[in-house]
């Protein structure tokens, strides 16, 4: 008689942890008291909100958790059935990420991110030239992981460099390649959030948008993206000093390189096909649109009509160019595949309900807000522009490290909007905050629960925690400064 298999023994600390969050979620009201400001309903909201971030930290999950919260919001009446489903899944910001998601999805099948890598990393003005390549190359991927998604982005750029390293005899363990490949990843993690339309930094932008909706004051992504590109390559090109004159890595060896003879790039083309050109295009003509209502003058008569359109609807339209354009008699999108494929529906799901629990933290009528406001008002009273960007900047890049990416942009956005409102009305760029708080969230590699790729680069062989706890905690440091440097004066430009 054949053994019977064995019961897998119950996780005892999972079943407490889910426990403690559902309850937090749907009975908090029923046993914490109000207090000041904060009426039953904003108890209510908050446990919710508390027990959204419990369940995805313990489960690591996160689409029963957020339907969970958004079961929770209806259950409390603080919406109805159809108001929560709107705001969970049906508003434009939700239709705006499955579009880009879908978009995405076929841009990164053309191949078009691996050559502007490989475009980049050939130009003779690298070649020979140590440090310049190591820039190059830090720069070349920060901005080709745009068009790839994060974890395509780093174990594309991890398997480039490890040909390079291969060639020259670097070992696993030397300063230079862990350097790199701390690079190389924070590139994966800053690269992808240039642009704010799907993402964590989408759930993260929308949530303060909300926020900053309570104070007549709007975020346009076309200044976040203004903003983040200046703050990402400054940090880029002091990052590869700080590796060469602090970090003492031998850079010697790259003197020798022939980046043509890598095996990871032979098989990339070093000029774009007419596909890939064209999706570049194509993605271009959706990103333009937040520009364009930068732009065109309010006072045209059509500009109205222009603007209802929506960043949502305009991405839309490119799928749908792409879907009947055909090059070589075939289509340039195959949509089915894509939108079956690319669209990530625990992103979806988690920003559709962090921007419901976002919106009742931040409303007027639950308290919530004022008492922050009281709480907070004594740390920001007085506080000058360039110390509340530093306070924002340390604060969520050094949170994210131990907490959840979008969970901790939420909170800060929501903590900080009323003072955020101040600055506004004091001429600062609303939006530059907004991409402060989000690219900041995106700062995270200290630890496994970091973030989703942070296994990646802690998993890899020869990345020594010494090395994560020593030149990791400068690096942090050397973004806090040039973060903090750039967001100040970008919040003044624009």
């Amino acid at each position: 008689m054949p053994e019977l298999s064995k019961r897998k023994p119950v996780d005892i600390k999972y079943v407490i942890f889910v426990i403690i969050g559902l309850v937090l979620m749907f009975l908090s009201d029923k046993f914490i008291p109000t207090w000041g400001p904060v009426t039953p309903m904003g108890v209510a909201m908050l446990g919710a909100f508390v027990g959204l971030l419990l369940l995805i930290t313990a489960t690591g999950e996160l689409i029963w958790p957020a339907c969970a919260a958004y079961i929770a919001v209806i259950f409390h009446g603080y919406m109805d059935a159809n108001a929560a489903t709107s705001s969970f899944v049906g508003t434009t910001v939700i239709i705006q990420m499955v579009a880009v998601t879908v978009i995405c999805s076929a841009l990164r099948e053309t191949g078009a991110g691996e050559v502007i890598a490989k475009k980049l990393l050939t130009a003779k003005f690298v070649q020979g030239k140590p440090l310049a390549f190591t820039i190059t190359f830090l720069v070349a991927f920060l901005f080709a992981d745009i068009l790839l998604n994060t974890f395509g982005g780093i174990i594309f750029s991890f398997a480039v460099f490890e040909s390079v390293c291969n060639a020259l005899g670097y070992k696993k363990n030397d300063k230079y390649v862990q350097s790199m490949y701390l690079g190389l990843y924070l590139d994966g993690m800053i690269g992808c959030a240039i642009l704010p339309f799907s993402g964590m930094q989408l759930g993260i932008t929308n949530s303060f948008n909300a926020a900053m909706g309570n104070f007549g004051h709007a975020f346009n992504p076309a200044f976040y993206i203004i903003a983040v590109i200046p703050v990402g390559v400054c940090f880029m090109v002091v990052y590869a000093l700080a590796m060469r004159y602090i970090f003492g890595c031998d850079m010697s060896k790259l003197k020798e390189l022939d980046i043509n003879n890598l095996d990871s790039l032979k098989s990339v083309s070093d000029k774009f096909n007419k596909v890939q050109i064209i999706y570049i295009l194509a993605f271009v003509f959706g990103i333009a649109y937040s520009f364009a209502l930068l732009i065109l003058p309010k006072t045209l008569s059509w500009y109205g009509r222009f603007a209802s359109i929506t960043q949502a609807a305009w991405f839309i339209l490119v799928i749908v160019i792409l879907s009947f354009v055909k090059v070589d008699g075939k289509a340039l999108m195959n949509t089915a595949k894509h939108f079956k494929e690319g669209a990530n529906w625990g992103f979806i799901t988690t920003v559709g309900i962090f921007s419901a629990l976002g919106g009742a933290l931040s409303s007027n009528d639950l308290g919530i807000k004022t008492w922050l406001t009281e709480i907070l008002g004594p740390v920001f009273s007085n506080m000058s522009w360039p110390v509340f960007v530093l306070l924002i900047v340390v604060v969520c890049s050094v949170v994210t490290n131990f907490f959840s990416n979008m969970a901790t942009g939420v909170i800060v956005a929501s903590m900080t909007a009323p003072f955020a409102a101040a600055f506004a009305d004091s001429g600062i760029n609303v939006s530059v905050i907004g991409a402060a708080i989000a690219y900041s969230s995106m700062f995270a590699y200290l630890t496994y629960a970091a973030a989703g790729p942070a296994p990646i680069l802690l998993g890899r062989e020869g990345i020594e925690n010494r090395f994560i706890w020593s030149k990791g905690l400068i690096t942090l440091v050397i973004y806090i400064v040039v973060a903090t440097v750039v967001f100040s004066l970008m919040g003044v430009i624009l």
